[in-house]
C-alpha cells in the first residue's frame, strides 16, 4: 500500500490525507516495515529502528534498516527499553547532533554502528505510547526540525495502524466468543423454556385424565421433554465461552480450537492426552502460545491441516507437559529469516515460555510444514534451557 507510491516528503507537503493508507493496512509487521522504510528515505538516514514495547523492559517487535544480517547477529541480544530508548518513551521527541552527549545514554555493544545525530519520535495513540521510531546517519550530518515534523507525521499515523490491526486481531476473537455466546442465549431463552412448558403441560394433562392409555403416553411425552430439557441445558453450557480459571487448560483450548473450526472452515485436530492441571501462569503461557501458534496457521497455512497435542510429561509427583501445534501448510526457512527483524508472534511466543521455564522450538522447512513446540519441564525440576530463537533481530544503539 505504501512501498512505490507514497514518499513521505511530498505526501506531508502536499497533504497528509495521502498517509491515511498507512493505515488501511491490517498487517502489523506489512505496515511497521513500510513506516520504517519510508521515515528513513524521507530524512536520507543510513540508519533506522522501529520498537513496539512489550511492557516488561523489552520489545516485542523490533524492526531495524541499514544493519546487514551479518553485523545484527554479532551484535547479538537486542535494547532494552532503557537509556535514551527510555526517555524517549517519557520524554517525547529527542533530536541530537550527538546521542553520546545525552545524559541518560549507556554504551554502543561491541559490532554496533557508532551512531551521532539521533531523531527519536514516540509512536503514540490516544495518550498511550505504543512504539518508538528513531534514526540516525542523516545524509547532512544533522536533523532537522522539518525531518522532526515529517518523522512526527508518520509516527502518528503508525499509531493508528497499529491500534487498528490490534483492534482488528481483538475483534476477530471477540466475534467468536460472542456468537458462541448468542446461541446459548437464544437455545437458552426459546428451546429451553418452550420444553420446560411442555414438561410441566404434560404433567397437567396426566393428572387431570382418566384414561391408562392417555395417562402413560403424557407420562412419557413428560419423560421425552424432560431428556430434552437436560441435553438442550447441558449444550447451552458447552457453547458458553471457557474460562481457564474455571473450565482448565484443556477444556479452554478445545474451545477455542472448536472456534476456529467454524470462523475459518480450517482442519483442526486436538490430542489431550492425561494433561496435568498446571499452575495458573503455566497454563495461561501454554494457552497463549497455543493461540498465537494457531493464528499464524490459518493465516500463513489457509486450508492446511493442523494438529494440536497437549499431552503430560514426568511423574505424577512432578507434572510437565509438551504442547505442539503443527500445519502442513508452506512452511519456511527459520535460517533465512532476516535478523534485523523480529516479529510480535514469534517473539512474544519465546518471551512467555521462557516466563515459566519453558523452553519453545520452531521446526520448519519450505513445503513441509511448521510445528512450535513447548516443553515445560516437571515443577522442581529446574530451569529449562533457553528458549531456542528462530531468529535474531539487530539492536540499535544500547542507549
Amino acid at each position: 500500500m505504501l512501498a512505490g507510491q507514497l514518499s513521505l516528503g511530498s505526501a506531508v507537503d502536499r497533504s497528509p490525507l495521502d498517509l491515511l493508507v498507512i493505515a488501511d493496512d491490517l498487517d502489523l509487521d506489512r505496515v511497521l516495515q513500510r513506516v520504517l522504510a519510508t521515515a528513513r528515505s524521507a530524512v536520507h538516514a543510513r540508519y533506522g529502528a522501529l520498537g513496539v514495547p512489550d511492557g516488561s523492559g523489552g520489545f516485542a517487535r523490533f524492526l531495524t534498516v541499514g544493519v546487514s544480517d551479518r553485523r545484527a547477529a554479532a551484535i547479538g541480544e537486542l535494547p532494552r527499553v532503557h537509556g535514551v530508548l527510555g526517555a524517549l518513551l517519557d520524554e517525547g521527541p529527542i533530536r541530537l547532533l550527538d546521542i553520546r552527549r545525552h545524559p541518560r545514554f549507556g554504551y554502543y555493544p561491541a559490532r554496533h554502528p557508532a551512531l551521532r545525530d539521533f531523531l527519536g519520535v514516540p509512536i503514540r495513540h490516544r495518550g498511550e505510547v505504543v512504539g518508538n521510531l528513531f534514526l540516525s546517519g542523516s545524509r547532512a550530518g544533522r536533523f532537522t526540525a522539518r525531518d522532526q515534523r515529517r518523522v512526527e507525521t508518520l509516527a502518528a499515523y503508525a499509531g493508528v495502524a497499529i491500534a487498528n490491526a490490534r483492534l482488528y486481531r481483538q475483534a476477530q476473537e471477540l466475534a467468536t466468543v460472542e456468537e458462541r455466546a448468542r446461541v446459548a442465549r437464544e437455545l437458552h431463552d426459546s428451546v429451553s423454556q418452550r420444553l420446560f412448558s411442555m414438561v410441566y403441560q404434560a404433567r397437567a394433562a396426566a393428572l387431570r385424565t382418566s384414561e391408562p392409555a392417555a395417562r402413560d403416553a403424557l407420562s412419557g411425552l413428560e419423560d421425552a421433554a424432560s431428556t430434552a430439557l437436560q441435553e438442550m441445558k447441558g449444550l447451552v453450557y458447552a457453547l458458553r465461552p471457557k474460562s481457564l480459571g474455571r473450565d482448565g487448560l484443556e477444556v479452554t483450548l478445545r474451545d477455542h480450537v472448536d472456534a476456529l473450526r467454524r470462523t475459518h472452515d480450517t482442519r483442526i485436530e486436538l490430542r489431550a492426552h492425561d494433561v496435568p492441571r498446571l499452575g495458573p501462569a503455566e497454563e495461561l503461557a501454554l494457552l497463549r502460545i497455543a493461540q498465537e501458534a494457531l493464528f499464524n496457521a490459518v493465516r500463513h497455512a489457509p486450508g492446511a491441516r493442523v494438529q494440536v497435542t497437549l499431552e503430560r510429561t514426568g511423574r505424577r509427583d512432578g507434572q510437565g507437559a509438551v504442547l505442539s501445534v503443527r500445519d502442513w501448510g508452506p512452511g519456511f526457512d527459520p535460517a533465512a529469516l532476516p535478523r534485523s527483524r523480529r516479529t510480535m508472534g514469534l517473539a512474544t511466543m519465546r518471551e512467555r515460555a521462557a516466563s515459566v521455564r519453558g523452553e519453545l522450538t520452531i521446526d520448519s522447512q519450505p513445503g513441509r510444514g511448521t510445528e512450535v513446540r513447548v516443553h515445560l519441564p516437571p515443577s522442581g525440576a529446574g530451569p529449562a534451557r533457553r528458549a531456542r530463537p528462530a531468529s535474531r533481530a539487530a539492536p540499535a544503539a544500547r542507549a
